[in-house]
């Protein structure tokens, strides 16, 4: 290899990384636009700065319309237990009821009959 050719090669090689870098740069750049245009929360931020009035007048608008809307409406289906369940159901709902209504009663007999057998051992 003479030193015409290895001039020429040198050149070629300077050539190639000149063109590497720029296409890096180029692609730094075209990265660079794209995150900013992608990095919602600062654009939202800078929008909210330019125009507050809208955003706030938008904000209330949407609240009103919502506050609006009718409240949804839920119906629920029961159906009646038949058979055992159906009636061990309903003796326990009498029982909760009947022990709700007689607990009163229950504690002052309780509290009765403990003081008669503290009596008892004095």
């Amino acid at each position: 290899m003479n030193d015409t050719e290895k001039a020429a090669l040198i050149a070629e090689i300077e050539e190639a990384r000149r063109k590497i870098a720029s296409a890096g740069a180029a692609l730094r750049d075209a990265n660079e636009s794209v995150r900013r245009t992608l990095d919602l929360p600062s654009r939202a931020k800078r929008s909210f700065e330019k125009h507050r009035l809208a955003w706030l007048g938008g904000s209330a608008l949407l609240g009103v319309l919502l506050a609006k809307l009718p409240a949804r409406t839920k119906t629920v289906f029961v159906e009646q237990a038949t058979g055992v369940a159906g009636k061990l159901g309903t003796i326990w709902g009498i029982a909760k009821f009947a022990t709700g209504i007689a607990q009163p009663f229950l504690a002052e007999l309780a509290t009765k009959w403990l003081a008669s057998r503290t009596r008892k051992r004095e």
